[in-house]
């Protein structure tokens, strides 16, 4: 039940924290989708987020992803193995953000 909380409270701590301030684009059911992902591991994802759009951004953040036309860039904490489900999740919510842009809205 702990273990449920706490990727609860991270999945909405990675929603909340995913930057821009378009609003929600619907997600795809079907088609092809090709962008060119670029994945920056790093130990602090805010202060690298906050570089990355040239301002601090709102709130606490696990990840951020920042597309630009068919390019999109990632940076995340890397997993500490390959059980680390909570890491795992985080990356691959960025990456659905790098194929389809903002499908929900951020804090700014």
């Amino acid at each position: 039940m702990r273990k449920r909380r706490l990727a609860a409270a991270l999945c909405l701590a990675a929603a909340a924290g995913c930057a821009g301030t378009k609003p929600i684009e619907s997600i795809p059911t079907q088609g092809t989708i090709v962008r060119s992902i670029t994945w920056v591991l790093t130990e602090d994802a805010s202060k690298a987020c906050d570089q990355a759009f040239g301002k601090p951004l709102i709130g606490t953040r696990h990840a951020c992803a920042r597309l630009r036309g068919d390019e999109c860039t990632i940076y995340v904490r890397p997993p500490r193995n390959e059980d680390d489900r909570t890491a795992i999740y985080i990356l691959g919510h960025e990456a659905l953000h790098c194929f389809v842009g903002h499908f929900h809205y951020a804090a700014n």
